[in-house]
């Protein structure tokens, strides 16, 4: 995750939005009146209050689904219930399939490809020396033993199902390696929002060096081949070509200096603007982007009016119960697209990589570390950070919708029963992998017994979404996370301030604030309660502090802030850190 941190001591005023179950109330008691004299007086009639109506959400399965996220099922027909071949030879150039592997770090501009020639089930042997390029691809998977990879195709072979770019995807981390093709297999069953084709294959790879001589050759497994988002994405479900896809790589619907355009609209450096977002598709006309990210970030726009304009309400709520559904969490500023036809003002959410989802955080190796997220992470506060879904959340009956999405998305194509169909026809498929090299070798297993842990952890999955969905409703009662810091003041003084922590029910809130010279507070250098957003105190010893903010409501309901510190390889969630100086206060985090 990288939220942008605001800067310090940031003054926004949030009105907490009132509470859903609100019952409107009428006027109350008797009117008093007082006879001064034996004249009768007509006493004052009741009025009583306004009943204010709460209009009940609608489905978002009532309205008609935009040609550009309505999905068609012959999109699909093409792919394989079975594990494909693909052979793949290598040829070694200015670099190496070594140097291939050992391309750990993507955000730099060396990037080692080299030459290659693919044959697949159904894509014969052309019996051309070369017909693709290799590249490693992906982000922290680069790290991992086993590695992800981009084939792409040479212009004048012919396209495999369409698709000019093969991703052949390891999930490294995902200890079951179905989350993400079982996550786009589910979404083509429910409306407003499309999918991606997805394939198992099993990929093996023959290297020769300069001169002809082969050698570090293998079979490496299964992969799981994703659908690329770019123009041959859009022509396989004929829509125009000319649209923007914009995937998101650091993007929190904030203006950015990387979107920094020309005056036609294109990108005045490319290279810049795809470290925010890349453009998987690009017309070279970006004005629109920057027309929305305006009008998001200026408080006096009325956010009704900009979200119809900009947003398909159906398609953004689509998204986001089913982000919170499965638990793709790291969707906060990536793993997402937005899909703006040509000339239109609307954005089209798209979905994006999942391997992180459906309960990896209770997968045995990932729960033993205990790292992962935050408690404010684990539901729809994940996303309270990003000015777009901040402003939709707390509206009351934007909040409605979307509790009404996520139990029809749930209950209508979410279910138990269908999640565990899928899982048991992939099964078959993937345990003969699981039960061998290389895979077995690799498998993030913290037992002995990797092929119970394995068992174990695929049934699982199939329990997580009813999970999330118990834990997103009963997190709604709580505050809502915020960022704190602290700065020097003058006369000797310094601050300790936080945001406010919003209620979406429009709780009270008090603050308990702690302030430690560790980072898990086993001593407190300061220890109070206050509903103020700050605290003024004398200037604390030079050295290093953490401040520990805990919002608490009028029920009992406590939120930590978005705040997080490592300390010696460990994560302190909710915990800032900073170090005083004897001019200056730094934060540390």
């Amino acid at each position: 995750m990288n939220l942008m941190k605001p800067y310090l001591m940031r003054k926004t005023v949030i009105v907490a939005s009132i509470a859903l179950s609100l019952v409107a109330c009428g006027g109350g008691g008797d009117t008093a009146t007082t006879n001064t004299t034996p004249t009768p007086v007509t006493p004052t009639p009741i009025i009583p209050a306004p009943v204010i109506p709460i209009t009940p959400p609608v489905s978002v399965f009532a309205t008609e689904e935009a040609n550009a996220i309505k999905d068609d099922a012959t999109v699909y027909a093409v792919e394989d219930n079975k594990v494909i071949k693909a052979n793949i030879v290598t040829k070694d150039g200015a670099y190496t399939f070594a140097d291939v592997n050992a391309d750990i770090d993507d955000s730099d501009a060396i990037v080692p490809e080299i030459d290659a020639h693919l044959v697949m089930d159904n894509y014969p042997d052309d019996l051309k020396a070369k017909n693709a390029t290799i590249r490693l691809r992906g982000h922290s998977s680069r790290l991992a033993d086993q590695k992800s990879y981009r084939v792409k195709l040479a212009k004048d072979i012919p396209l495999w199902r369409g698709e000019g770019t093969l991703q052949f995807n390891k999930h490294p981390y995902d200890l079951t390696r179905v989350r993400n093709k079982l996550a786009f297999d589910l979404f083509r069953d429910i409306p407003h929002i499309p999918s991606l084709r997805t394939q198992f294959v099993q990929v093996s790879i023959k290297n020769l060096n300069k001169t002809g001589v082969e050698y570090a050759s293998a079979d490496f497994g299964l992969f799981t081949h994703v659908e690329k988002m770019g123009k041959e994405y859009l022509a396989n479900r004929g829509l125009p070509t000319d649209g923007n896809i914009y995937k998101a790589e650091d993007f929190q619907f904030m203006l950015d200096a990387n979107l920094t355009l020309d005056g036609a609209g294109a990108a005045v450096n490319k290279d810049n603007f795809e470290k925010t977002l890349s453009l998987e598709a690009d017309n070279k006309n970006h004005k629109k982007l920057i027309e929305m990210l305006t009008a998001l970030n200026d408080p006096s726009t009325d956010f009704d009016v900009f979200f119809a304009k900009y947003f398909d309400k159906s398609n953004y709520l689509t998204w986001l119960s089913t982000s919170i559904l499965m638990g793709n969490r790291d969707t906060v500023n990536q793993n997402f697209a937005l899909y703006q036809p040509k000339d239109s003002d609307k954005f089209y959410f798209l979905p994006w990589d999942y391997d992180g989802a459906l309960g990896f955080e209770g997968q045995p190796d990932i729960k033993k570390e205990n790292n992962l997220y935050s408690q404010w992470q684990l539901s729809a506060s994940n996303w309270w950070g990003i000015p777009l879904h901040k402003r939709f959340l707390q509206d009351p009956k934007h909040l409605a919708e979307l509790k009404l999405a996520v139990d029809e998305v749930q209950s209508k194509y979410l279910t138990e029963a269908k999640i565990k169909a899928k899982l048991d026809g992939y099964k078959a498929l993937v345990s003969p992998f699981i039960a061998s090299n290389p895979d077995n070798q690799y498998l993030p297993t913290i037992s002995v017994d990797k092929s119970k842990e394995w068992d174990d952890e695929y049934l699982r999955i199939a329990t997580i979404v009813q999970a999330n969905r118990d834990t997103f409703v009963n997190a709604l009662e709580t505050p809502m996370p915020f960022y704190s810091a602290a700065e020097l003041l003058a006369a000797n003084e310094m601050r300790l301030g936080w945001d406010a922590a919003v209620d979406l029910q429009g709780d009270s809130v008090t603050y308990t604030v702690q302030v430690s010279t560790t980072p898990d507070f086993k001593a407190f250098v300061k220890n109070e309660t206050t509903q103020a957003t700050e605290i003024i105190l004398p200037k604390l010893t030079n050295g290093v502090y953490y401040l520990k903010v805990i919002a608490k409501d009028s029920k009992g309901n406590t939120q930590v802030a978005f705040d997080r510190t490592d300390v010696a390889g460990k994560v302190y969630f909710g915990v800032y850190g900073f170090e005083v100086k004897t001019d200056s206060v730094v934060g540390i985090n």
